[in-house]
């Protein structure tokens, strides 16, 4: 079932969204922005139903740092208000929002408006230029790679040609077995008669240079390589966003 965050303290409200999208969708309540932030950290949310009068601020609060925080495509955000002011309404899609309901609203609306938000985030097209993975930012379209130093500032990696396309291979395979020298020759190189010499030194360099976004590369004896988290070093809370395997495969 798709997961729906509601983030909402009045009670009836709860309780009308309950008895219509509890037996569609996994359904979490939360009523301030503290608790809400706390599950948007812990979870990944394929909607969220945002209230913009809660007792701890402005639900807008919840747009604003999921851009800070570079998650605003990662959780499509529906605002729900009792303003019907266009200026309201200009202020919640300018923040981020993907759409705006007006209280009170009509159940089929509102399941309508969810669906096509759902449609929408999962379309194939949608296609993400980024990847982050530790404090490290790789650039599918410029192929190129950058290391996150601070909240607010990156440094270029000054990746070769060969070396952006070992990281991305091993990116590809983060979280399975190690990826074998062979495999590696055949997606990165596309021929068999490469010394082990050769692949070695590329990866000694990246090595390196990757060092600085917190990401170690780990060899395992006759297996093959792999990509670890620097857990000694402190990462910059940056969202990672999953890509599909047919886009990651494009490059």
């Amino acid at each position: 079932m798709k997961k729906v965050l509601v983030i909402e303290d009045n009670v009836e409200t709860q309780n009308l969204l309950k008895k219509y999208l509890q037996h569609l969708y996994d359904l979490r309540i939360a009523p301030d922005l503290h608790s809400a932030w706390e599950l948007i950290e812990k979870e990944d949310w394929d909607v969220i139903l945002l209230d913009r009068g809660l007792p701890d601020g402005d639900g807008l609060e919840i747009c604003a740092k999921l851009k800070r925080f570079n998650m605003d495509g990662k959780f499509p955000v529906i605002v729900l208000t009792a303003s019907s002011e266009l200026e309201e309404k200009i202020k919640g899609l300018t923040a981020g929002a993907d759409d705006y309901v007006i209280k009170p609203f009509e159940p089929r609306e509102l399941l309508t408006r969810i669906e096509v938000v759902l449609r929408r985030r999962n379309t194939p097209s949608s296609f993400q230029s980024t990847i982050t993975l530790a404090n490290i930012i790789v650039d599918l379209e410029t192929h190129t790679a950058s290391a996150r130093v601070g909240e607010n500032e990156t440094v270029p990696l000054d990746l070769t040609p060969i070396e952006f396309k070992i990281l991305l291979a091993l990116i590809r395979n983060y979280g399975n077995r190690e990826i074998s020298r062979d495999t590696l020759i055949s997606s990165v190189w596309d021929k068999v008669n490469l010394s082990m010499r050769n692949i070695d030194t590329h990866i000694c360099h990246l090595r390196k240079k990757i060092a600085r976004g917190n990401l170690q590369i780990k060899n395992k004896r006759n297996k093959g390589y792999y990509l670890k988290k620097d857990a000694s070093a402190e990462v910059v809370p940056v969202a990672t966003p999953v890509l599909p395997q047919q886009q990651l495969n494009a490059f």
